[in-house]
């Protein structure tokens, strides 16, 4: 049967299935599932735990054997196996499938890993051990469904937040629900006898966890939202994230910018802004920020910085550069129009500077 993370505990509470399929690719919902079978299956008297990983060394006989075999130490055992690929080959596939007819709530296997593509899940292994037991597709959270989370993991710690601290907590979080449980304990270990956590409470304790990607980078430089973007690579630098990677964004939507110029600004061109969208492949609800950095940027800069970025490219290269994050917040700045970089306030300038 297939299940939605948040219908699990319901689901153990009828009785324990002979086999459990965790997948996705967010890892805290994962760890939390596999702990609730656990202390489930720890409730229904299974008394040993077997952990198996699926690395270079694995050897699918051992698993085979562990399903079969009576365990010396105790009458009932629970097998975890982790997948490292989205993928089972035929020797895995095999074994899968032969012993979900020995599966039972004497000997449970819940197997969990990265998220599986479709064709896994039309397999006859898939198919031999989801009809035995529960599939959990795990997918990351967001919008009103994060909100719920929070709210649901507040009452399992018995903590009341208000309203402004939730909206705080989930902001400087975002993406990282490991961070924001973390965040959670130590609160309720630093404030156990706040009635009500508020924000300037919280303020105190909470660290910036909010975890940034090189796409909100290049959406805030767009936007023009030069802090935004200087925290961000503030936070990719601490990251040690790779500058190829960002000289190729910064590098990618400048070009596409010029493109769009040279249509859209120069009298008698085509005035159609479709081809170039199709060629770049940018997204329909990501067109209107990409027409207005148009708008904004006068094609002097925004070819001065393309000159700028293939300066970069062979310093890079080269490995003339001691700090690749401060060139790449200069650069990132002139497209968001900052006119003078001098006397401009780093958001994080120790962060920036190496």
């Amino acid at each position: 049967m297939k299940l939605y993370a948040n219908q699990l505990p319901t689901e153990l509470s009828k009785g324990i299935k002979p086999c459990y399929l965790l997948f996705g690719d967010e890892p805290f919902q994962i760890a939390e599932s596999r702990d609730l079978i656990k202390r489930a299956a720890k409730s229904k008297g299974v008394e040993e735990v077997i952990r198996l990983v699926e690395d270079d060394q694995f050897d699918w006989e051992d698993l085979r054997q562990h399903c079969q075999a009576l365990s010396l130490f105790a009458s009932t055992k629970l097998i975890e196996l982790e997948l490292t690929s989205n993928k089972v080959l035929k020797a895995g596939a095999e074994v899968l499938k032969e012993i979900s007819t020995e599966l039972s709530q004497d000997t449970i296997l819940v197997l969990f890993g990265p998220k599986l593509d479709a064709s896994q899940t039309k397999t006859a292994w898939f198919k031999a051990l989801s009809g035995v037991g529960d599939y959990i597709p795990v997918y990351e959270i967001e919008g009103p469904h994060l909100k719920r989370w929070l709210q649901n993991q507040l009452s399992q710690r018995q903590l009341t937040m208000s309203a402004d601290a939730q909206a705080f907590l989930l902001s400087y979080t975002a993406g990282n629900l490991l961070a924001c449980s973390q965040e959670l304990d130590k609160l309720k270990m630093a404030l156990p006898d706040s009635p009500t956590l508020s924000l300037s409470a919280i303020e105190q304790y909470i660290a910036n966890q909010a975890r940034y990607t090189v796409f909100q980078l290049m959406e805030a430089v767009l936007k023009g939202d030069a802090n935004l973007a200087l925290t961000i690579i503030s936070r990719l630098k601490l990251e040690e994230f790779e500058p190829n990677i960002l000289l190729w964004s910064i590098q990618k939507d400048a070009l596409i910018i010029k493109a769009l110029q040279d249509i859209l600004l120069v009298p008698g061109r085509n005035t159609d802004p479709k081809p170039v969208f199709d060629q770049h492949r940018v997204w329909k609800n990501k067109q209107a920020i990409y027409l207005a950095a148009v708008n904004r940027l006068s094609p002097n800069l925004v070819n001065q910085v393309i000159k700028e970025l293939a300066q970069f490219d062979v310093s890079l290269k080269q490995f003339q550069l001691p700090c690749p994050y401060t060139l790449a917040s200069h650069l990132c700045l002139k497209l968001c129009g900052v006119d003078t970089l001098s006397g401009y306030e780093w958001p994080v300038v120790n962060e920036l500077v190496s």
